[in-house]
Order: structure tokens, then sequence, then C-alpha cells
């Protein structure tokens, strides 16, 4: 709402009031008949009422091939479940067509892109929707706080058969040999290092040439095209495969910093907010030749972005298959041998990725084991939860369908509300036999039993305050006393042990900071209520 300054001395007696069916989700607003004063003198905060501040500190719900209409209409139960941001399949025009594809033979076409720019779908070839499609989700998902994070693809383009440049590739990159690497050059992945993990191929798909000022401005349009529509971050595919500035002299480039320093500026210009970025780090960034590179390589991609922890979450979710209380609390971020790690607040964490599902990685591991992992994974203080939407049956699934699985069970929700709860607190992992679990500032665990079932446990309160606590998937009551934390897992497996917190609580804040204008520009915002009013004054609210 804009207020002229001749009410000025009004806005400090904004009220905001409740109304409706208190809710018990973090990401329904709420406000308190109580709180009749609000001041304008706030802390500078993004035109978007994101559900947490910073998507580091939240959950993205990978849509693995879901078209753009199913995301916006489960856009509702996503944000119920409490995750704090989407993350779509690469939406850039693809090598071919994808509608009426199923996704098990053809989900890699979307990594196979031939331009840079979104895939307008004019002519209806794209599962995924139209360019105007993608819009209306990310406006539905901006009514639920609710981020929308871009797989984009900006290290290679398609082919037609291997080694070669698909024929949908434009002649101003297709034509211009200074757009490419030597494509005719594989990386030999028994014996490599960062020049061939950077300037060869990944399977026979053309690698562009990063550190062209031509790919770099192609790029950076691309993302901000996306900003202009709603994105409000992106995952980098095949990340490691771009050089960085810290890599050997002669096989660096600027990509990353020229790229992202721009995107992020327009961002902050355009809308008001910063792009999250993270990027795909698999198996460690360096090869053989390499030993010794790998802290400074992913200390220069961490300077731009969060990476994939992916051994810690596989190591994670192989503890939990094996009953292992003790792996299944790890707490470091050692991404591989060469010595390379990353500070959680740099890491991205999952249960499973796309990749680990599709090649048959993980796909064999039950919901359980994979909620399990989520609850070890999705609830740390760092580092983000990535939750991979499996289909209902992954032979038969169509790419641009949408299934409600596992991620939207009460246990999901629960971690995932438990995890916004406690951002910004500190954790403390630990482990008794086969339970693991997390204890959450000092009010708040989450208890895996890697056996799986119901039971009983006694444990260490590491942190933990003495006092009566509820397990929000089973209801079952915990206490805290003489340092021990007892009560029973319920059937799950999981406890997320708190007193969740449904107090109607109103913010307020400016939209630029200290009030210059002759208008002022206010957002108010209503937690855990599904609707409000606010009133200036003696107003009708």
């Amino acid at each position: 709402m804009k207020i002229n300054k001749k009410f000025l001395s009004a806005i400090l007696s904004v009220s905001l009031l409740a109304t409706g069916t208190v809710l018990g989700t973090a990401n329904a607003f709420v406000a308190d008949k109580a709180a009749s004063k609000a001041d304008t003198e706030v802390q500078k905060s993004s035109a978007t009422a994101y559900m947490v501040a910073d998507q580091q500190q939240g959950s993205v719900l990978q849509c693995f091939n879901w078209s753009f209409e199913n995301i916006k209409n489960k856009m509702a139960l996503i944000a119920d479940q409490g995750f704090t941001a989407i993350q779509t399949s690469p939406i850039q025009v693809a090598k071919e067509t994808t509608a009426g594809k199923d996704a098990h033979g053809c989900w890699w076409v979307y990594y196979q892109p031939v331009d840079f720019r979104i895939e307008d779908n004019t002519n209806g070839t794209s599962a995924l929707g139209t360019a105007d499609e993608f819009k209306d989700m990310c406006d539905e998902a901006h009514k639920y706080g609710v981020r929308v994070i871009v797989d984009a693809v900006l290290n290679h383009m398609g082919n037609q058969s291997g080694n070669d440049i698909s024929n949908k590739v434009p002649s101003t990159y297709a034509n211009d040999s200074s757009c490419w690497h030597d494509i005719t050059k594989n990386i030999y992945y028994s014996n490599y290092n960062r020049y061939v993990l950077t300037h060869y191929c990944m399977d026979g798909v053309p690698d562009l040439n990063t550190d062209s000022s031509k790919i770099q401005e192609a790029a950076t349009e691309y993302l901000k095209e996306c900003i202009d529509n709603g994105a409000d971050g992106f995952r980098f595919d095949a990340a490691k495969h771009i050089e960085t500035p810290a890599d050997v002299s002669g096989t660096g480039s600027n990509f990353w910093p020229n790229v992202l320093n721009a995107v992020t500026s327009y961002a902050q210009s355009t809308r008001n907010i910063t792009p999250y970025y993270y990027g795909e780090i698999l198996g460690g960034a360096t090869g053989d030749q390499d030993t010794g590179m790998g802290v400074s390589v992913i200390n220069s991609y961490a300077t731009y972005m969060s990476v994939t922890a992916s051994g810690i979450s596989g190591d994670i979710l192989y503890s939990l298959s094996d009953h292992n209380g003790a792996g299944a609390q790890r707490s470091d971020f050692i991404l591989n041998a060469d010595g390379s790690s990353v500070s959680g607040s740099k890491a991205v964490l999952w249960n499973e990725s796309h990749d680990t599902y599709q090649s048959g990685a993980t796909s064999g591991y039950s919901d359980r084991v994979m909620k399990q992992t989520w609850a070890m994974v999705g609830t740390r203080a760092q580092a983000m939860g990535m939750y991979m939407a499996r289909p209902t049956n992954w032979n038969t699934v169509m790419l641009g369908d949408a299934d409600t699985t596992a991620w939207a069970d009460t246990e999901v929700k629960a971690i995932n509300n438990f995890h916004n709860y406690f951002a910004g607190q500190s954790e403390y992992l630990s482990s008794s036999g086969a339970i693991a679990y997390n204890e959450r500032g000092t009010k708040g665990v989450v208890i895996v039993n890697c056996n799986g079932g119901s039971t009983s446990v006694n444990l260490t309160a590491n942190k933990m305050t003495a006092g009566t606590y509820k397990d929000q998937v089973s209801g079952n009551t915990f206490t805290v006393s003489g340092g021990k934390i007892s009560g029973t897992v319920g059937t799950s497996g999981i406890a997320v042990v708190y007193n969740d917190d449904t107090t109607p609580t109103p913010t307020i804040s400016t939209q630029g900071g200290t009030f210059k204008t002759d208008t002022l520009t206010l957002t108010v915002g209503l937690k855990n209520a599904d609707s409000g009013t606010y009133q200036i004054g003696s107003a009708t609210a």
C-alpha cells in the first residue's frame, strides 16, 4: 500500500487485525489484534514476502519434469508443506519436442538446450508450457512466499548425434567458432585435470567457450529474462565444467563473476531481490592431475554460489539404509578426497537428485528411507535442503506430469516447518546406536530411528532445555529432564519434537528503507492466520 506524506502521522497507528482460522504452518500469513501499533522505522526488506529471508536457510522441492501449469496448481500444497522454493526443469529451448514424450526416455532432452532464451512454445512442442505460463506460475508462487529456482544449462548446447552441433542452434552461435571449445574431444574420466574438465565435451555434447564475451553476454541476458518473468534464483547444471578465476593460468576465466554480478545487480535494481544461486558439483571439482587444487577451486565457486555436497548426501542416505546412526549424523562438509570442502552456509544437501534417481542409484530406496534421510539433511542449520519429487511410476510418467507422492507426506511437512521455525539457530548432531538426531537451538530436536518404526528413546540432551514438547508427526509427548530427551518415536521412525508457536503475529516493513519521498510503500504481513485487515488511524479497516 502507498501512503501519502500528509498521512505520515497516521502510519504510526496502523493496526493489523487477524480474522479467520489459525493455521499451523509457517507459510500462511497472520495478525493479532493486540498489535495495535506498527513502527514504520523498520529494517529494509524485499518487496516479496518470502517464507524465509534467506533461501540458504530454506528448502527446495525439485519439480522434476513438471509443467508450469501443474506446478502452479500444486503451489498451495507445496507452500503448506513448508517448502520455501520450487525448482523447475531447464526452461530454455530444447533441441527436440518434449510434448507427449515419456519422462523415463526423454527427461535428458531439457539438458540439451539450443538457445539462450525461454522456450515460448508457440508450436506446442514443450511439455513444460509457455513463457506466459511460466510467469503465471511465478506469480502464484510469490503469493505464497515461495521462490522459483530455474535449472539453467550454461555449459553446453545440444548435439545432432555426438560431438557436433544441433541444427536447431542459431547460426549466430553455430557458425561462430569463437563460441565453442574443441568439440571433437570428450572428457576422459579415468585420468583428467581441470583443463580437460572445463574445455572438453561431456558425452559428446558441444562445449561452449564460456571465456567468450559473446557467450557471457548471451548467458547474462537469458538469466535476466528469467528474472523479468519471475525467477528468484538458479541451479547451474554442470557448474564444475565451467572454469573459475582460480583455475591455473591459461585455463580460467571470469565467466562466473561477470555473469552473476551483472544478473545480481539487475535483479536488485528491477525487483529488489538478490537471486539465490547454487551449482552442481558432483564428485569434487578437480581431477587426478590436479591434486591440491581442490580447496582453491571450490572456494572460487563458493564465492559466487552455493554448491551441491553430493557425496555427503549419499553417505547419509546409505548410513540410514544400513541402520547406522553414527553415519547418519554426519556433520562435516568435506566434499572430496582432494581436500575440498565448503562451509555449511554454502552447501546444498539432498535425499536424492534427478540424476541419482533416474540412474537407479537411489530409486530402489523406499519412501521411508528417503523421508528419514530428509529428516537429517533437511533440518541442517546452514545447508539448504533439496527434495526431489518422485513420480508415482517412473516407467509410465509423461513429461509434464506432476504426481503427489511422498513429498506431500505428514513427516515432510513437519520437517520443513521445523527447519523454517529454527532458521538461524544452532544445531547439534548426535547418535545413539541406530538413533540419529539433530537438536536445533535449545527447544527442538528431530529424531530418526534408522531401524524404522516405533521405538522408545532416552537420549542425551546436549542443548535442549528442560520441559515438555510435542512430536509434530505422531502427537506423542516428549520430555527433557535431567539432561535426557525421553519419549516414543512413532511408526514412521521420525519424530519432529518442538512446540510450534501458532500465535498470530503481524509484520510491517518499508520497501525502500527511510522515508524521503512524497509517498511511502509499506509491506504488511500476517503470519499464522489465513486472512486479516490493516487500518490507518481511524479509517475503515
